[in-house]
């Protein structure tokens, strides 16, 4: 074999052991990189499914939150036709409570002050001691401010009757105050469903008269104030700045100076459901005259 050949048969010797050892990196780098693949694919996979799991859980919870109350047709049928009638009487009017059990039966009116209407009725007389049930003019008529305010008088001995909020004065006694849990507001549109929380005197002067608060904490600040200065109360009940409440207040009739404010948390509407099928019967109302 001449010198030509032979190194033409080296020169192929070194192609094939470098091909060989290209091969041979290659399928290493492969035996490398498809688990890190797989592993890849996995994490991503579980990283998503936390990732869609968070986003129910949220959507749940936004959905939990935003649950409205939706009155059936004939509510809305009952609806309709009690305020065409109590519109005809009064243009004002903007609601209607009742306390089941109690003799807390009234139309509410709202003008644009908190004058006009302790001596004027729902009809338009003027009959002193008497007037009519009204909220306060800087509350919202849809009963959605944090708190509501309500007032009437309270008859008591001067007529013998129990219009207006005379029975209101009954929740001073811790027995009556848990037989009468419940107070329904009707409006246009639905039906509102309360619970008592407590009931407090106070002086006509009290610094509890408040419409507007500056954010949940000062809400909150009153609200346990009142429930820790409370008499009666409820006592199942943890007072909670995200609830909306009411408050029906009147006058003593030991003490013109004094004011009887009976607490109420209405019923959330994602409680609704619930608390309409465990309490139907007691909601019911019954007229009283």
């Amino acid at each position: 074999m001449d010198s030509r050949n032979l190194k033409n048969q080296q020169k192929h010797r070194r192609i094939i052991v470098f091909l060989i050892s290209l091969l041979a990196l290659a399928l290493v780098a492969m035996a490398w990189y498809i688990p890190q693949q797989q592993s890849s694919k996995s994490t991503t996979s579980v990283q998503k499914t936390h990732s869609s799991s968070g986003k129910n859980n949220s959507s749940k919870a936004k959905i939990e939150e935003a649950v409205v109350y939706e009155p059936s047709q004939e509510e809305k049928d009952y609806l309709s036709q009690k305020f065409s009638n109590l519109t005809a009487i009064n243009s004002e009017a903007i609601g209607y409570i009742y306390a089941p059990g109690t003799q807390l039966d009234e139309p509410i009116a709202q003008t644009t002050d908190n004058y006009t209407y302790l001596t004027k009725t729902f009809d338009g007389q003027n009959i002193p001691y008497l007037g009519s049930v009204f909220m306060d003019p800087n509350n919202a008529k849809d009963f959605s401010d944090r708190l509501t305010w309500l007032f009437g008088h309270a008859r008591g001995s001067t007529v013998p009757d129990h219009r207006m909020f005379n029975d209101v004065n009954f929740y001073s006694d811790q027995t009556y105050f848990n037989e009468h849990p419940y107070v329904v507001i009707e409006t246009p549109q639905r039906k509102y469903y309360y619970e008592a929380v407590a009931m407090i005197v106070v002086p006509e002067t009290t610094a509890f008269y408040r419409t507007s608060f500056d954010n949940a904490d000062d809400f909150k600040e009153q609200l346990e104030t009142v429930y820790h200065d409370a008499s009666v109360k409820n006592s199942q009940i943890k007072v909670n700045p995200k609830d909306k409440y009411m408050v029906l207040s009147t006058c003593r009739e030991e003490d013109p100076t004094l004011r009887a404010n009976l607490y109420l948390r209405q019923i959330p509407d994602k409680e609704m459901a619930t608390f309409i099928a465990e309490h139907q019967e007691q909601l019911k109302y019954v007229p009283t005259r």
